[in-house]
């Protein structure tokens, strides 16, 4: 039977006056959470469904929080099939967006199918009560591993990417280089984003609808710099590209950063910004804004990214067959392109067939590549790149031969070292 049970020393922590105010304590049943979808903001509605009668208990004028002995509530479960049962209540302090939360509730006691027990440290004038996520299945904190950690280091080596192709003068002077750090720079800030921004912190609605500009904003730049990207191989490679250097990365730069600038502008002033919402723990785009001005371009961009690579790869077998085109550059540079278009752009389509049984499967898949995005380009562009590796190699020779009197030196000081290890020890 559904219950509340009020610690003993539950008026401990007010003060005198607060106390002498106390006539009474209300206590209300509710059979539904009616009321509360109601009053939550249609914007701001988390994927939760009520899994138990709605029970509450406060003090009139009065908040009560942080007890020494918790408040005890007792539910009937109405789905017993139900599974990621939480103890919840409808928080609406100052500053959060009004919904179910889970801070300073527990559950001490949970008969499987039958009852559950939520001990709170608190007693407000809204309802302790259960919640369960509608989703069909249970969140796994396996992926939210996976995207953490393939998020982190995907940042860091994107990092490095970057100040390797900006510090060595040769590198930096190729327009590949250039267009291959712009699509770092807005990776590592989409990944900066995710990891600070993405999380359940992230309470206010301000805070909330930033957020989700900010992660839509990059995300539509990182996609709009592979098709640069795919683009810049596919002149090099398919026709004469000096004709179009002096121009390209002027007008990359404008199309990259400026469209989707554009389409978020068009989301943010269609609905008073209303199509950036939070989604149980996350900022996002709702369904209609997300279909339209997402999705829609993640499609141009993998068809136009396929088709280029297509083209690519005809090249690339009709120039084999040609002995007389020998450029191992620009195979380097293809293979280059290859692996990162599988890696970056093509990794997306799994999430279009992460439906029905293969759900769970495209979903770790796509996590996986995705998420280490950042490690892949470090991996094909710094690492596996031959040219990449000579430019650093040359200019560390080139400063050892710049200082050899340090080197000497160096030597001089480790042979006194050891000399005087050898006399020690004799």
């Amino acid at each position: 039977m559904a219950s509340i049970s009020l610690p003993r020393s539950l008026l401990k922590h007010l003060k005198d006056e607060e106390r002498s105010s106390v006539k009474q304590i209300t206590f209300f049943s509710m059979r539904d959470d009616k009321l509360y979808r109601v009053t939550q903001n249609a914007g701001t509605k988390q994927n939760v469904r009520i899994n138990s009668h709605v029970l509450a208990s406060n003090i009139p004028n009065l908040s009560v929080s942080d007890l020494d002995e918790p408040v005890n509530i007792s539910f009937n479960i109405l789905d017993q099939n139900a599974s990621n049962l939480q103890c919840v209540y409808w928080d609406e302090s100052s500053g959060v967006i009004p919904g179910w939360s889970s801070r300073g509730c527990r559950i001490s006691k949970h008969v499987s199918g039958k009852e559950i027990v939520c001990s709170c440290d608190h007693l407000t004038s809204f309802a302790v009560l259960m919640n369960v996520y509608q989703a069909e299945r249970e969140t796994d904190n396996a992926l939210s591993i996976i995207s953490k950690t393939g998020c982190a280091m995907s940042f860091v080596c994107l990092v490095l990417t970057i100040i390797i192709h900006v510090c060595f003068r040769k590198l930096w002077d190729l327009m590949s280089s250039k267009v291959l750090v712009s699509l770092c720079s807005s990776l590592a800030v989409t990944y900066f984003i995710f990891l600070v921004g993405m999380q359940s912190y992230v309470q206010t609605m301000a805070g909330c609808k930033a957020v989700a500009v900010l992660l839509h904003y990059f995300l539509l730049t990182s996609l709009a710099w592979m098709s640069v990207e795919a683009f810049h191989v596919f002149l090099s490679v398919v026709v004469v590209f000096k004709r179009y250097q002096t121009s390209f990365m002027k007008k990359s730069s404008i199309l990259a950063w400026g469209i989707p600038a554009v389409i978020v502008i068009i989301t943010m002033a269609i609905n008073s910004t209303n199509n950036y919402i939070k989604i149980a723990e996350v900022c996002w785009l709702n369904k209609p804004s997300f279909f339209a001005a997402f999705l829609t371009p993640v499609v141009m961009v993998l068809i136009f990214n396929f088709i280029i690579f297509s083209l690519v790869i005809k090249r690339l077998i009709s120039t084999q067959r040609n002995k007389r085109f020998e450029h191992k550059r620009r195979k380097v540079r293809v293979l280059g392109l290859v692996g990162l278009m599988i890696l970056l752009g093509f990794t997306w389509v799994f999430a279009f067939f992460a439906v029905r049984e293969a759900t769970k499967v495209f979903e770790y898949l796509f996590s996986i590549f995705n998420t280490l995005q950042g490690m892949f380009i470090f991996l094909f562009y710094c690492v596996y790149k031959k040219d990449t590796r000579d430019v650093i190699k040359e200019s560390v020779n080139k400063r050892k031969r710049a200082n050899p009197r340090r080197v000497v030196a160096g030597r001089r000081f480790g042979n006194e070292i050891e000399d005087r290890r050898a006399e020690t020890n004799f």
